[in-house]
């Protein structure tokens, strides 16, 4: 079966350090093995757990432990932008072993910490990112120290506890599983799906994957199928010459009238509204006579690129008289 996108994640400038903007409009329940951290720059989000959900916005701080899966839905008319922070579970694991053993039990970090905190962790992510796509020399080091006194701060200011070897042991085990079942569910989501063929698959009861999918995300095995397929309607559905009918085919929606249900649960509109809505050019992301990321098509989850991040620091975050990486 197929692995989960958690464990494609590409450390290519810092080893265990990964860092990027991104635009949501949704972004279907899904898991990584590393820590995020995420700044809401632009927009505002609901970020759906296994237990619980949270509404964030500007300025707000989002924190995820690993393997805890998440959705996300922009609540704007257009994508929410996040400044997200990604940290493998092995980062500085020969000076503190432990640390993979951390689990943070606070999700939006303003319900924890103060406005003087909250100012002071999203400015260090901010000068952290800066010189992490800037790429002066030594720039490297700088990003570890900076991310190390961040890691410091939210482990003093924040509630958290250690898990046991064994706990860990039995996440990542359940984690691997729920992977290869997303994962199967992303490459046969337009066909006829069944439970038993991936019980079948993972050598389980079709009983006991039942349980396990509501369990983990607290959602039957039938509407994550469906919410799968809806993200990936919503990918065609700025595609011109595409009926509605033909998404609906390519998506594994037997007709319309199911779409149009899921897009009036999120969107408030129907699939035909929320399209000419797009078209027109409604609910793209603000930001003055910048030029921003392009909205290609296909796109429920846009990375940004260095250059477009760059901009957007430069334009919304100036830096006057910042100190100046040495030359090598």
């Amino acid at each position: 079966m197929e692995k989960s996108e958690y464990e494609l994640i590409r450390y290519e400038r810092i080893p265990h350090l990964h860092l990027f903007i991104v635009s949501i409009s949704f972004r279907n329940a899904h898991i990584h093995r590393a820590w995020e951290l995420g700044l809401v720059l632009e927009g505002r989000a609901c970020v759906r757990l296994r237990d619980r959900s949270v509404e964030i916005g500007p300025g707000e701080l989002l924190l995820l432990n690993p393997n805890q899966s998440h959705e996300i839905t922009s609540l704007g008319p257009g994508a929410v932008q996040i400044l997200i922070l990604q940290t493998s579970v092995h980062f500085c694991e020969e000076y503190m072993p432990a640390l993979r053993r951390v689990e943070f039990d606070c999700l939006c970090l303003s319900d924890c910490l103060t406005e003087e905190q909250r100012r002071e962790t999203g400015a260090r992510m901010e000068q952290t990112a800066r010189a992490y796509w800037e790429g002066e020399p030594y720039s490297q080091l700088y990003c570890v120290a900076q991310y190390c006194l961040l890691l410091r701060d939210l482990l003093r200011w924040l509630p958290h506890r250690m898990i046991s070897d064994a706990e860990y042991a039995s996440r990542t085990k359940k984690a691997d599983r729920l992977a290869r079942v997303t994962g199967y569910i992303e490459e046969h989501y337009s066909e006829p799906l069944r439970l038993s063929q991936i019980a079948r698959e993972e050598g389980v009861t079709t009983a006991y994957l039942s349980h396990f999918l509501r369990d983990n995300l607290n959602i039957t095995f039938q509407e994550y199928l469906n919410t799968t397929r809806f993200e990936k309607a919503l990918q065609f559905i700025e595609v011109p010459g595409l009926s509605l009918l033909d998404i609906c085919m390519e998506c594994g929606f037997s007709d319309s009238r199911y779409l149009n249900k899921l897009f009036l649960q999120r969107f408030g509109c129907t699939a035909k509204e929320y399209r000419s809505r797009a078209v027109q050019g409604e609910g793209g992301p603000s930001g003055g006579e910048m030029e921003r990321p392009a909205a290609p098509p296909v796109a429920t989850e846009r990375l940004w690129s260095v250059e477009q991040s760059l901009a957007w620091l430069n334009t919304h975050r100036p830096q006057p008289g910042a100190q100046t990486l040495p030359e090598a």
